[in-house]
Parts: C-alpha cells; sequence; structure tokens
C-alpha cells in the first residue's frame, strides 16, 4: 500500500458563502467529505496506517504576490475584514462571496498546497489530497471570480519551479468548468519562474458554449514558450467516463509520455458527476479513480509517483464524497469502493471519437508528433 496524505482544517469551512440562500460552494462540500473519508478510515482516529493528516501552513503574502495583484489580495483582505464588521458577505462578483474568515481560508487553502507539496518532495508521502476552500481555477491576476479567490494550482506549480527547483510540471484540470483563471495567468509561461522551468496545462471540460465561463476552447493552445502545451478538451454536455477515457488515451496519456512530468497537480473538480446540479456531464463515482489509474504509470515513470490534488468544484454532496473516496482508495494501491452505473451517451462518445479527437490532433499534432 502507498502512503496517501489529506491536507484539511477546520478553517476551511469557515470561508462562509452564504448557506442560507443556498450558495452550492459551501461549508459542508469539505466537511462531508471528511466524514465520508473517516466512514472509509481513511482519516481520523481509526485511518489505516497508509493515509496521513497533514496540516495546512498559512501562505504568505509574498508567495501569492507571484500569481496575483497586490490590488487584489488587498481587495480580498479588506472584504474579509468589512464582512466581519458588518456581519454579512461582500461580494468579489456575482457569486463569489466574501466572509469574515475567507481570507484567512485562502490563504490557508494555497499554503495546504504548499504543505502537501513539502510531505511529497521529503518522501514522507507519495501523494495527496488538499480537501481545500476557496477553490481556485477560475481566479486570474487580477480578479476572483466563479467561487474562487487564489489560484491554488498555479501557485503550486510556482512553488515547486521555484522552491523544488522542478523543471516539468503538468497540471490536468478535470473539473466540468473550464480552468480559465489558470489559462489565463500561464498563456505565454508561468510568471515567476526560471526560463527553463515548463508547464503543461490540460483542461478536460464541458463544451465552453453550455456553460461558464464560455472560454478555453480547442484552438486556444498558448503563446510563445507556451504554445502547443495548453490543451483545452471540451467534452459535449452527457459526455461520461468513455468519453473521458478516450480523452485520456488518444490525447492526454500519449502527451505526458513525450512531456515526461517530474510531478503532476491535478484541479480536482467533481461536478462532472452526473448527479451535480450546475453541469450536465455525466462521469461516475469511479471514473475519477479511473483518471488516475491510467495517469498512475506515467507518474512512476517519470515523476516518482509524486502527484497532488486540490479541490476544485463538486456540489453534489454524496457524488463528490464517494468520488474522492475512490479517488484516495487508488492512489493508496486499493481498489474502487462505490460504483454507479455508466451515464455515458453513445451520440457523445461517437461525436468525442469521431469529431473532437480528430479536430484536437490536427491543431496539436505541430507540437506533439506523437499524436
Amino acid at each position: 500500500m502507498k502512503d496517501v496524505g489529506i491536507v484539511y482544517d477546520d478553517i476551511y469551512a469557515e470561508h462562509k458563502t452564504g448557506l442560507m440562500f443556498g450558495h452550492p460552494e459551501r461549508p459542508d462540500r469539505v466537511t462531508h467529505a471528511i466524514m465520508k473519508l473517516t466512514e472509509h478510515n481513511m482519516y481520523g482516529e481509526d485511518r489505516k496506517g497508509n493515509f496521513h493528516e497533514i496540516t495546512p501552513r498559512l501562505a504568505s503574502t509574498k508567495e501569492i504576490e507571484l500569481s496575483h495583484s497586490t490590488t487584489l489580495i488587498n481587495e480580498i483582505q479588506q472584504a474579509a475584514e468589512r464582512a466581519s464588521k458588518h456581519q454579512r458577505n461582500i461580494l468579489m462578483d456575482g457569486d463569489t462571496p466574501v466572509s469574515g474568515q475567507s481570507y484567512t481560508a485562502a490563504l490557508y487553502a494555497s499554503g495546504g498546497n504548499f504543505s502537501a507539496i513539502d510531505a511529497i518532495m521529503d518522501g514522507k508521502i507519495k501523494s495527496a489530497f488538499v480537501l481545500c476552500r476557496p477553490p481556485g481555477h477560475h481566479a486570474n491576476t487580477g480578479a476572483a471570480r466563479g467561487f474562487c479567490l487564489f489560484n491554488n494550482v498555479v501557485l503550486a506549480t510556482q512553488y515547486l519551479m521555484r522552491e523544488k527547483g522542478l523543471k516539468k510540471i503538468a497540471i490536468i484540470d478535470w473539473d466540468a468548468h473550464a480552468g480559465n483563471g489558470t489559462e489565463d495567468i500561464v498563456y505565454s509561461g508561468v510568471p515567476n519562474t526560471p526560463d527553463d522551468a515548463e508547464l503543461l496545462f490540460f483542461s478536460i471540460h464541458q463544451d465552453p458554449r453550455t456553460l461558464y465561463p464560455g472560454t478555453c476552447f480547442p484552438q486556444d493552445i498558448g503563446e510563445g514558450k507556451q504554445k502547443g502545451k495548453i490543451v483545452n478538451i471540451t467534452l459535449p454536455p452527457r459526455s461520461g467516463d468513455h468519453c473521458m477515457q478516450l480523452a485520456l488515451d488518444q490525447i492526454i496519456l500519449p502527451i505526458l509520455q513525450k512531456f515526461k512530468p517530474e510531478y503532476l497537480l491535478f484541479s480536482a473538480g467533481f461536478d462532472g458527476h452526473y448527479k451535480d446540479q450546475l453541469t450536465n456531464l455525466g462521469y461516475t463515482s469511479q471514473g475519477y479513480g479511473k483518471i488516475v489509474e491510467k495517469i498512475l504509470p506515467i507518474a512512476e515513470e517519470f515523476a516518482k509517483g509524486r502527484m497532488s490534488f486540490t479541490l476544485e468544484g463538486g456540489y453534489n454532496l454524496g457524488a463528490q464524497s464517494n468520488s474522492i473516496v475512490n479517488l484516495m482508495s487508488i492512489l493508496s494501491g486499493g481498489a474502487m469502493i462505490i460504483e454507479d452505473d455508466e451515464q455515458d451517451d453513445p451520440r457523445c462518445v461517437e461525436y468525442t471519437e469521431n469529431k473532437l479527437i480528430p479536430y484536437l490532433k490536427e491543431l496539436l499534432e505541430p507540437y506533439w508528433k506523437e499524436l
């Protein structure tokens, strides 16, 4: 069995988003997941010996400034102070509320990713899941948006490149919503990192013509040193596990094999589950574990098995928690624990196999002959 870390602190539940009004990105996303992990002996006093609890640290404002403007950082901090003073949420945009503890929670969310990386790079664990809030992949340099305050996965990338000296990082974002904030920040290269460091970024998401944020299309492939290293895989609504597996086998895995990442980061959103109320994809609870099963051999071959996952979306509590339990079991060397019936629409499979993937190969083949 493999040693796996779970990064969590109750501060993540103190980011209050207005539960009384039904905001989907709510505190019990993480508390329910912790309860489910505890039931399966992956967290808590009775956890199995290969599961390790990791306490997140606070990220410094200096670290956050590597990805975000000082203006944005100050705006979020001041919004949290006003929220605390007036005992009400302050909106950063139409759907991104800040409460009194949100700024602190956001610093611990980014810092939790650093804590996961430290434990993995020190050889204490092989991989880790950062069960944090607020999420991050919609936030860009100067804007908090889409429920997100600071971009945790980009900050983790910078931490690996600057503090750990790694040169080749891959991000895989499987949230149903495109990782537009991540793409914005790294579109021409990762800021404030060594010139010889390389990033490969995949965002596999529901077709943006049908879902927020409405950007990140296949033809958006980066520019400058990043050209060809941004890959947007846009699945039609009702796509399920089979469509994801086709994208993995024919696009993601061949490119990863050529790129040879030294560390893999995942923006792990679970809102692609067929029970999720905000999206229209059809993944199952075992589908996320299947992604990890496919990528594990590459992680072992090139990255010494080093992988960390940061929580993004996922708004059906049961579906998200079941998916995380399966993912953690696979990471630890175990088997699937909870399985749903397959949900693929045959028309989506046909479209993905015969139209989307050939189009992606045509776009990317100049940069990746392996396709």
